[in-house]
């Protein structure tokens, strides 16, 4: 298997495949919750795959630099995000660790977005229909200061009986559920 250098959104994958299934329980939903029969070791065995991988997004590092005569311009760092498979896009409200790792091909997902000028236009639809809405009367300017592709590791976790039958994707650095997420990737109403 071929290894590759990628960009890791995260300092380490913090949910193991031991502690996976406490997460998978918790995205199950209320509804399996009250089932009796439901619990962590019931998705462990019938659990048919159990896969991390790794999902691509752009992220552009930008600034905003609002105008104020006479005043010297106010300039803010942003950093945007472009989901690389379903053009989801949005501001990160903090900046997230990013740390090179060597990884597998085969866990890469692969992108739909593939190239900087096409992440481009999105990073400017954010710029214009989320950015700019924050500023009444006279609109900002936008840098760009620098697009690059950087990877989410996430669980793919596919359950095949009787009582579950759902795969679920498991956010591999804070253990959240991404099913909001995995459901854009499907419907691809999100795409410029």
């Amino acid at each position: 298997m071929n290894e590759a250098t990628i960009k890791v959104i995260g300092d380490n994958i913090t949910v193991t495949e031991h502690e996976l299934y406490k997460h998978v329980y918790k995205a199950a939903g209320f509804k399996a919750r009250l089932n009796r029969s439901i619990n962590e070791h019931y998705l462990r065995q019938t659990t048919k795959t159990c896969d991390l991988m790794y999902h691509p997004f752009w992220l552009a590092k930008t600034l905003v630099i609002a105008d104020r005569p006479p005043f010297p311009p106010r300039t803010h760092p942003n950093m945007i995000f472009v989901d690389a498979v379903s053009g989801y896009r949005g501001v990160f409200s903090k900046v997230p660790p990013i740390h090179d790792r060597e990884i597998g091909h085969g866990s890469l997902v692969e992108t739909y977005i593939t190239d900087k000028r096409e992440a481009e236009r999105y990073v400017k639809n954010v710029q214009e229909k989320q950015i700019n809405r924050s500023y009444i009367l006279k609109k900002p300017r936008h840098e760009i200061k620098e697009i690059f592709l950087v990877y989410l590791p996430l669980w793919k976790v596919a359950i095949l009986s009787g009582l579950v039958n759902e795969t679920f994707y498991i956010n591999g650095n804070t253990g959240e559920s991404e099913k909001f997420m995995s459901e854009r990737w499907q419907s691809g109403k999100d795409l410029l």
